[in-house]
């Protein structure tokens, strides 16, 4: 039976071992750090959820007002989650999927990319339905690092363990490309060595302070809107400018 732990010290360590795991199968020299809702496709998945088993987001929007983007808000949402049966959890997180559309040019990338890259899907949403959403695309080759139903998973990700995810990969001389959308990324994002803003239905707002300084930034819209001084680039033709990163180091 697993559990997700009551405090972020020994989850942490939990994820500490899975990406002890993961990295050991890596063989290339970079890795790129992936956000999922709203960074690969326009949504936040766990909406479509939530609506399909009637749980109220109020509810963990509220443990996120309470405790803010730390450990005990995502793991107040990961209870409110793991209240569902597992049967259910799975059934209606490959119905979500179903519906999930990823944004143009992403299933492109990440097919081409794993030939100069180790990829990794970090999300702080909902993991089965991006499982399912990998499966659905046959994207298998991606590590995906999250948790949410503590009867399938022993470990959650929120905001800092972002961040030391990055770091991790760091101090095992990667060099880490991140991609996402909000400030739950930030921390990631700051940690890369270079950083990828998906514009998203709030132009970013919470996020683009805390990386604004960053000394290699990029964004990616599917909108009209910009964000000034910061070089655009797209999914569909992102794959040369990674490879002309990594070469940079």
């Amino acid at each position: 039976m697993t559990m997700i732990p009551p405090n972020k010290e020994n989850n942490f360590k939990i994820v500490s071992d899975e990406l002890e795991k993961i990295s050991s199968n890596f063989d290339k020299e970079c890795v790129i750090l992936l956000d999922a809702d709203r960074t690969l496709c326009e949504i936040d998945t766990s909406r479509i959820l939530n609506e399909l088993v009637n749980i109220n987001f109020k509810e963990i929007k509220g443990g996120f007002l309470k405790h803010g983007y730390t450990y005990s808000g995502f793991k107040n949402m990961a209870d409110i989650y793991s209240r569902l049966d597992v049967l259910d959890y799975i059934k209606f997180s490959q119905k979500t999927a179903d519906q999930v559309e990823l944004y143009p040019g992403v299933f492109k990338f990440l097919k081409e990319s794993k030939k100069f890259a180790d990829l990794c899907i970090v999300t702080s949403g909902v993991k089965r339905i991006w499982e399912s959403i990998l499966q659905k695309y046959s994207l298998e080759h991606i590590n995906l690092i999250g948790g949410t139903h503590t009867k399938l998973d022993n470990y959650i990700v929120g905001r800092d363990e972002k961040g030391q995810i990055a770091e991790f990969f760091s101090q095992i001389g990667l060099i880490s490309i991140a991609f996402g959308d909000s400030d739950v990324d930030s921390l990631m994002l700051k940690k890369a060595n270079h950083a990828f803003v998906v514009v998203n239905h709030r132009n970013n707002a919470d996020l683009l302070p805390h990386i604004k300084n960053h000394s290699s930034l990029y964004q990616i819209s599917f909108k009209d809107y910009y964000h000034d001084g910061i070089e655009i680039s797209n999914f569909e033709k992102i794959s040369n400018l990674i490879e002309n990163l990594i070469s940079r180091g």
